[in-house]
């Protein structure tokens, strides 16, 4: 089956990448500053010990969850007024440009409305990484925080061979190996930086004397329900036909009923008594404390519009380029984190942390398909996973539906890289140079 595809002008391209920089990086950074954000025994005769920062990652998670709902209000004001740059495309959005024919497979089921209610799953996955991510970045600094996601990659391909029924090459194995080593040594890192903590007065906390391997095990944690947040997600993309922005929007909906419905039912049984009180779930608390500080209310405000903005230009950039774009895209991301942490003085430089970073986005640029393996580990045949060597540029590298979820990670089979068509491409002439 024919459709028709339209590549945005590398100058809408470009807006998008700056947009999904810019908007990403103010998420993580904000969501940090509100963290050291005092809240009681702030004044200047107070001890600073007694001092308390905001430390509600339930009510940030209900933030994330509005910010998502607003991709759903724009998905509807685009569609219907403010879509001043695109031409209509039946049941999504599309940039003006050249007309490309494509094969592809048959359309899947459109959703319904009442459909939504299959986001639920995916949204309480998301609830319970994104409240771990919060929690977990109390401990550790941003940069280590940001770093620490990279391990996202490693769940989303276990997950994706072991219930997507997906392919992965050795290569993308041992791809796996080399970002599960990354991840070590940057949790190590964060143990050096602990014996050099930050001199910002306002990240005392609580929770000060607590270990930092607290906070890469949260994170770490989380990351599982992340991957199976996407995994959830491209299933149900793949039987019913919804725009990545109206999905993301459908889940914020349901995360945010589901994260509000549940904080005060916990609330209503450990929140309120002496043992939760002041705690993560004390939900009245935690809502004066934002609402009676200009410097948290604001900051929820920043981060809700920036997460709102960068699921718009991230998922752009998947359906514009490809998912191996943006994860590229997301490895600048991390840097920019670290460089503006490091100017803010929120940690200081540590070298193990810069190598690994390095084998993070190495061990993702090759199970993504940007960069191979030396040709002396024999690592460096590319294989084209899930699809029959006898089709090697079969068109269903292009059905997005089977390349990526609504979060943008690229799950095998992937969207060919220039490097593995060329490769592919090849191939057939090579075989018949030898026969």
């Amino acid at each position: 089956m024919s459709s028709t595809v339209r590549r945005p002008s590398a100058q809408v391209i470009g807006l998008l990448v700056i947009g999904m920089l810019v908007c990403g990086c103010s998420n993580s950074i904000f969501t940090k500053w509100q963290d050291m954000q005092c809240v009681a025994n702030c004044g200047p005769l107070d001890d600073p010990t007694t001092r308390k920062t905001f430390e509600q990652p339930v009510w940030q998670t209900a933030t994330m969850f509005v910010g998502e709902t607003f991709c759903l209000m724009a998905f509807s004001l685009i569609n219907s007024r403010l879509n001043l740059f695109a031409r209509p495309v039946k049941g999504g959005i599309s940039l003006p440009t050249d007309d490309v024919v494509v094969e592809g497979k048959e359309e899947a089921k459109k959703m319904r409305f009442s459909d939504a209610i299959l986001f639920w799953l995916p949204a309480v996955c998301d609830i319970l990484g994104t409240t771990f991510m919060s929690i977990g970045l109390l401990f550790i600094p941003v940069s280590v925080y940001q770093m620490l996601r990279g391990a996202l990659v490693l769940w989303v391909g276990l997950f994706s061979v072991l219930f997507l029924q997906r392919r992965l090459t050795r290569a993308q194995w041992v791809a796996l190996g080399v970002i599960m080593l990354g991840v070590g040594i940057v949790g190590a890192a964060s143990l050096i930086q602990d014996k050099n903590p930050t001199t910002q007065p306002e990240a005392e906390s609580a929770e000060k004397d607590v270990s930092p391997l607290v906070g890469v095990g949260l994170v770490l944690l989380a990351q599982v329900f992340t991957a199976s947040q996407f995994v959830i997600e491209e299933r149900i993309m793949e039987h019913h036909s919804v725009e990545p922005l109206l999905a993301a929007g459908y889940e914020g909906i349901c995360g945010l009923l589901t994260t509000l419905s549940g904080l005060f039912l916990i609330y209503r049984f450990y929140g309120s008594t002496a043992a939760g009180r002041g705690g993560y779930f004390d939900a009245p608390e935690g809502w004066h404390q934002i609402i009676e500080h200009r410097s948290v209310w604001s900051t929820s405000i920043v981060i809700a519009i920036s997460i709102a903005l960068f699921n718009f230009c991230g998922l752009a950039v998947t359906r514009s380029v490809s998912a191996t774009s943006r994860s590229t895209i997301d490895s600048c991301r991390t840097l920019l984190i670290w460089v503006v942490s490091l100017a803010l003085g929120w940690e200081s430089f540590v070298f193990l942390q810069v190598i690994g970073f390095v084998l993070l986005v190495y061990g993702t640029f090759v199970h993504n398909g940007i960069l191979a393996f030396p040709h002396w580990t024999g690592l460096r045949e590319i294989e084209l996973p899930g699809v029959e060597a006898d089709d090697p540029l079969d068109s269903d590298y292009d059905d997005e539906r089977n390349t990526t979820s609504p979060g943008g990670i690229a799950t095998p089979p992937f969207t060919p890289s220039p490097v593995q068509r060329r490769t592919a491409e090849t191939q057939p002439l090579l075989k018949t140079a030898q026969e």
